[in-house]
């Protein structure tokens, strides 16, 4: 008889009173519950601490002064055991076989399984949308290999669609990157093993007002992300890949890792658009960095109809005039914040 893996579900909170009691039911609600329930606060100065308090001790409660996100991460760890580590932010939340499903696909030799998140307002109500979108059918193991083989990178969820083995976690961890731990985790994981797809979600991503995504390099709230900023974490991110690449004998492609990631792609042109590129690539041609996105839309593995709607903002960003691209970065990263005002004046008219 096979015996199951132990799992720990580590739920990181900072000032999230509203969403952490929501975060902590969900794990609760679990068709296969973990063997572990971690809650880190870092530092709440709301009610987040009385009400993890309140769950007793069918969570384990760590209450640390303010450290941020990467020590957040690195404790989470420290404190749990499990053969399976998920961690969940304290504004998103799980789906009732979560669990189950990831210990399903977590074999021996897959060092991550990654999930789709259906993205959602700061309400909870869906928004017909996916975080990262892998609908159109799950890349199997060898794609996804020979993909980051070929590119250095793949698509992978924020840090709520992701499951870790532990074998994994013990080689890398504890690390403190001058970027996001879950970043980096991701980045290097198909260096110590395979990565299994769940195609379908397996819980919310919310976002809000107060999102660290949505925030810029002073910690502001910015509808117009610093897009620079991102390319230079982006940046740090693959320097990481590298060294551990060096270090495993891994043979990763040359050049630049960036040219292969649509999203930075994106963002670079926006940000050449905005005036506010990166020094790196103030030499490179729109033409270039467009012709560059075309070919990863192409082994994207999108649905057609997503696929179009990629190809659409980048021809768009990339042709029209400067003053009408900053419109479009603008109703397209305020555009939660909108609908989420529309349907409150409409008194409920739209539904999830």
């Amino acid at each position: 008889m096979t015996l199951r893996p132990t799992i720990s579900v580590i739920i990181t909170n900072y000032n999230y009173e509203e969403y952490v009691g929501h975060a902590i039911e969900s794990v609760l609600s679990q068709t296969r519950l973990p063997d572990e329930i971690i809650v880190i606060d870092d530092g709440s100065t709301d009610s987040s601490r009385d009400i993890i308090r309140s769950y007793g001790e069918r969570v384990q409660s760590v209450f640390q002064s303010n450290q941020g996100i990467r020590s957040v991460t690195n404790s989470g760890y420290a404190s749990s055991t499990g053969q399976i580590v998920m961690y969940l932010d304290a504004d998103d939340t799980f789906y009732p076989m979560a669990v189950e499903r990831v210990e399903k696909a977590l074999r021996s030799g897959v060092v991550k399984v990654q999930f789709d998140l259906d993205v959602v307002d700061e309400r909870g109500r869906r928004l017909g949308r996916r975080m990262p979108d892998f609908s159109r059918r799950a890349i199997t193991e060898v794609e996804l290999a020979r993909e980051f083989n070929e590119t250095g990178t793949y698509r992978w969820p924020v840090t709520s669609g992701n499951a870790y083995s532990r074998d994994f976690l013990k080689q890398v961890m504890p690390v403190s990157p001058p970027v996001s731990l879950d970043g980096v985790l991701n980045t290097i994981a198909p260096l110590y093993g395979r990565i299994v797809t769940i195609s379908d979600p397996q819980g919310q991503y919310r976002v809000h007002q107060r999102n660290n995504s949505r925030k810029n390099s002073s910690g502001k709230v910015a509808f117009i992300p610093d897009f620079a900023s991102r390319i230079r974490y982006r940046k740090q991110e693959f320097d990481i890949l590298r060294e551990h690449a060096d270090r495993l004998g891994h043979q990763l492609p040359t050049g630049d890792l960036l040219d292969n990631e649509l999203v930075f792609l994106n963002y670079r042109i926006m940000a050449r658009k905005l005036s506010r590129e990166d020094e790196s690539d103030r030499n490179r041609s729109l033409f270039d960095l467009w012709a560059k996105g075309i070919i990863a839309i192409g082994r994207g593995h999108f649905r057609p109809s997503v696929a179009l709607k990629h190809a659409t903002w980048i021809c768009s960003i990339t042709l029209l005039p400067a003053w009408l691209v900053r419109r479009l970065i603008e109703a397209r990263f305020s555009r939660t914040q909108w609908w989420s005002n529309v349907r409150s004046r409409l008194g409920g008219a739209f539904r999830s």
